[in-house]
């Protein structure tokens, strides 16, 4: 856990006991993954993080975002907010937004940018968490899954947005 470089790993004592002490989990408001970083799986001593190539380390699924419209500025305060579009690691971006057309709290219209995740690009590193500028509770949230199976192609190139709507 002291290897990672975001300090992301915490003990997962609250959640497997006093056997959880030695079991790293991985904590998106307070760290994330590192995109080009293995140093954990080389040096996990139980072979649970698995010690990968860095290539086959950026496919590998540890999780998903999630917004939650409740706290993600552009859904709950109509206001635009592309923080975790811009800091997430994988190259074809795994967080876009789309512009739209809605009313703000004082009944004028508004254009917005309304992000939203691309599962199949999404690996979970926690970043998009980690960098929401919402106080306490991020407006998106990094969840474990069990379909781990790697992403197909992360080398993509970036999604360019010009003028009308790329996205949507």
């Amino acid at each position: 856990m002291k290897v990672c470089l975001r300090s992301a790993l915490y003990p997962a004592a609250l959640q497997a006991g006093v056997e959880g002490v030695y079991t790293p989990v991985l904590i998106p408001r307070l760290g994330y993954c590192e995109y080009n970083c293995t140093l954990c799986g080389q040096v996990c001593p139980t072979g649970a993080i698995p010690n990968l190539p860095v290539p086959a380390k950026k496919r590998e699924v540890i999780g998903k975002a999630v917004f939650d419209r409740n706290h993600c500025l552009p859904f709950a305060k109509k206001v635009n907010c592309i923080v975790c579009e811009e800091h997430c690691p994988i190259p074809a971006k795994a967080i876009r937004s789309r512009r739209v057309l809605d009313t703000d709290d004082q009944g004028r219209q508004v254009e917005l940018l309304v992000p939203y995740v691309v599962d199949d690009l999404c690996n979970g590193c926690g970043i998009c968490e980690n960098v929401c500028p919402v106080e306490g509770k991020a407006g998106i949230d990094v969840f474990a899954v069990k379909d781990r199976t790697p992403l197909r192609d992360v080398q993509g190139p970036a999604p360019v947005r010009e003028g009308g709507d790329p996205y949507g």
